[in-house]
């Protein structure tokens, strides 16, 4: 695709992948926040178009060329790899995020007072993840599922039970947004995820692991919000046409 400065953010992200880490570095939003143009998000940034391009261009250059695109791939199989890749990231690593979190505010939370409202983010944060991956993977996905194996084998659609996938894709992607709102939060008060001078391997240890966070909730959602979500509800529509035809 040629990359001008209309371009959507997310549509650069989800054709070239590689790119993610040159918004990340840049600090442009390419999940929630990527259906804006590369030009006014420059604006916004201070970062002039053609030295973002030029980070993009060589991103992509520079990007395997066996790299996996998810929006042809089967649509089972793209459910399958973020409940395998991200869902699984998340339940393995939050656990340890959290005994992290309880140990620098116990050791250190007196001596550094701003980490209170640290710890709350994080704990709101993890309140909103563990239902919302427990309401797509027994709600959604199974769903999502079915629409791809019933592509697969050429057959009809028999019925939503959502009136609508775009109902629960709704709902899901409110949720995304609220999420981002909190992980921004989140980077304002640990001041892009910088420890104090004095602190110890936990607390260090605490911050990289919040921005590695960070980094892979922004790459599932835009998966999601960018890729999965449209292919599901262009699939349901397809299909559903099929039938009234």
């Amino acid at each position: 695709m040629e990359i001008r400065p209309e371009t959507q953010i997310a549509e650069v992200a989800t054709a070239h992948p590689a790119t993610i880490r040159v918004f990340q570095r840049h600090g442009i939003d390419f999940c929630c926040g990527g259906k804006r143009p590369l030009t006014e998000v420059c604006g916004e940034k201070g970062i002039a178009f053609e030295s973002l391009l030029q980070d993009l261009n060589g991103a992509i250059a520079g990007s395997p060329p066996s790299q996996r695109s998810w929006q042809d791939a089967p649509l089972a199989e793209l459910v399958a790899f973020i409940v395998d890749r991200y869902h699984q990231w998340l339940k393995d690593e939050l656990p340890r995020l959290s005994q992290m979190m309880n140990k620098v505010l116990a050791v250190h939370g007196e001596r550094h007072p701003d980490l209170q409202p640290i710890g709350n983010s994080f704990r709101e944060i993890l309140g909103e993840i563990e239902p919302h991956m427990m309401k797509e993977e027994r709600v959604l996905f199974p769903y999502l599922t079915q629409l791809g194996n019933l592509e697969q084998k050429g057959e009809t659609l028999p019925g939503s039970p959502f009136g609508s996938v775009r109902n629960p894709i709704g709902a899901m992607e409110s949720d995304h947004e609220y999420l981002g709102r909190l992980l921004l939060q989140l980077r304002e008060q640990t001041g892009n995820f910088t420890p104090p001078e004095d602190a110890c391997n936990t607390y260090r240890g605490l911050f990289h692991g919040l921005n590695e966070m960070e980094g892979e909730l922004h790459e599932h959602i835009h998966l999601e919000n960018n890729v999965l979500h449209p292919r599901a509800i262009a699939l349901e529509e397809k299909l559903q046409a099929a039938l009234t035809a």
